[in-house]
């Protein structure tokens, strides 16, 4: 999952230093780091069971394709046989089944 901030610039930062000179300790910051990072362990991340398991549906979804190629391909041969039979009255009533299943039948 990516957290995405946007609409970050320098002039809307902290408008009270505007004006006076603040110091850049990044790189004081970085040599500290560095000076005592030789003694701590590296930064780790863990996920919960419940975020691997999201990832995981993400990258199935993500796999299956979009469209039934072999319903398709039937389809299509039963058209081009003569075979496939059309029910007007079938799909009216699957029309009306969606429309009430989004709540605008009337």
């Amino acid at each position: 999952m990516t957290i995405s901030i946007t609409d970050l610039n320098s002039s809307k930062i902290n408008t009270a230093t505007q004006g006076k000179k603040v110091p850049d300790t990044r790189n004081e910051i970085n040599t500290e780091s560095q000076k005592q990072g030789s003694n701590k362990s590296a930064d780790t991340v863990t996920f919960t069971e419940s975020a691997k398991l999201i990832q995981d549906l993400e990258k199935k979804i993500k796999a299956t394709p979009v469209v039934d190629a072999e319903k398709v391909a039937r389809v299509r041969e039963n058209l081009s046989s003569g075979n496939y039979n059309i029910s007007p009255e079938r799909i009216a009533a699957k029309l009306l089944q969606y429309e009430s299943l989004l709540g605008t039948a009337q």
